[in-house]
């Protein structure tokens, strides 16, 4: 079965190689510039409100050419959208090539994972979408490793994830896997994103407001603490977050295949609430080493429960509506996504300042878990 998805994991690990790119060099690259933490907050808003428009469109588009070209075509835009950042260093012509790489990523996102999911038994989904959650974690640290000695307005970061996204056409082009059933004709509706369980949609804002929120910022975190070395100190601590993720993804996954999934969403939303309280209480406290151990630890527990949800959302779809499933969760998500870094850059200009993102986003965790185990 993983052999089956193993080009699609490819080509979605290339475009998450370029993803983690963006997301430290964006905020460093916004801040050079002048943009405030709220600023930095509104253009990550903007590409996840391109990420809602893609997903609601998303189901319709894939029906209409099928998955490979709407993944081909949306890729071609996303590496336009990178390429053009490096020729225009201005925050506003930043937030529009963000809103059309949010779409094209949206597009991508519902192709790959939608014939995951369809290409995946029941049975075997979680273990499945765990070990690709695994995959884009590893690919999300590697990103990043690229750019650490490149400065906040050099413009080899977007070269690089130019070079990354145009790659990540090859390996799904190239597939001689037959395509998924394709989406029935019902487009996305409201009506039907709450017939979505309850525990995976909570899983998905959560996903949206909390970890995108808490990422935004990162890199501005780590600046505040390391203000000689921000370059170095964000990816750090970025690349600490995506390990813990790993480190917990596949494994969280296969006992989802195990025992109830709402369960183990729990149990991950509970390790993120811990960490949020440390890195709110220990902020300028404690040794840099401590810190990027606590980042390790948010990312075990914030960055894994989202796949997990996801297939517990799944798990109760139709072959015909897990197109529609999927990018109703994605559509979700990125409405949290909106809101997220909106929230968090509020908050970080506040006297709360950078520390205070965590205790606000902490409060998220804990709905999470009270959620998931409230349905059990």
């Amino acid at each position: 079965v993983y052999r089956n998805v193993a080009s699609l994991i490819l080509a979605v690990m290339l475009l998450q190689a370029a993803s983690g790119i963006l997301s430290v060099s964006t905020p460093l690259a916004l801040n050079y510039m002048g943009a405030s933490s709220l600023g930095v907050g509104m253009v990550a808003a903007v590409f996840s409100a391109g990420f809602m428009i893609g997903a609601w469109f998303a189901p319709d588009i894939v029906r209409q050419v099928g998955h490979i070209r709407a993944y081909s075509a949306a890729a071609a835009v996303y590496a336009v959208g990178i390429l053009s950042m490096g020729l225009a260093f201005d925050p506003i012509a930043w937030g529009i090539f963000r809103l059309f790489q949010g779409a094209a990523s949206a597009i991508m996102f519902t192709s790959a994972e939608s014939w995951i999911a369809d290409s995946t038994p029941r049975s075997k989904r979680g273990g499945v979408m765990g070990l690709y959650q695994l995959m884009l974690k590893i690919a999300l640290s590697c990103g990043p490793l690229l750019i650490v000695e490149h400065a906040a307005q050099d413009i080899r970061p977007f070269i690089w994830a130019g070079l990354l996204m145009t790659l990540a056409l090859v390996p799904l082009c190239a597939t001689r896997r037959a395509q998924p059933v394709l989406p029935d004709r019902e487009a996305l509706t409201l009506t039907g994103i709450f017939k979505i369980p309850p525990a995976a949609l909570v899983g998905s804002i959560v996903a949206g407001v909390c970890n995108t929120g808490v990422t935004t910022q990162l890199p501005l975190y780590a600046k505040d603490l390391q203000p000689g070395a921000a370059g170095a100190s964000a990816a750090t601590l970025y690349i600490a977050a995506m390990i813990g993720g790993t480190v917990t993804q596949w494994p969280a996954g296969l006992i989802s295949d195990k025992v109830d999934r709402r369960f183990v969403v729990a149990a991950l939303a509970a390790i993120a609430l811990g960490a949020c309280i440390a890195l709110y209480m220990t902020a300028g406290k404690v040794s840099f080493s401590i810190t990027v151990l606590l980042s390790a630890l948010w990312g075990a527990g914030a960055l894994s429960f989202y796949s997990v949800s996801a297939s517990h959302a799944t798990d109760r779809a139709e072959a015909g509506q897990i197109t529609q499933v999927m990018s109703g969760m994605l559509f979700i998500w990125a409405g949290g996504s909106v809101l997220g870094p909106l929230i968090t850059g509020v908050v970080a200009d506040t006297q709360a300042g950078q520390p205070g993102v965590f205790a606000a986003v902490a409060i998220g965790y804990f709905a999470l878990m009270a959620a998931n185990l409230w349905r059990l």
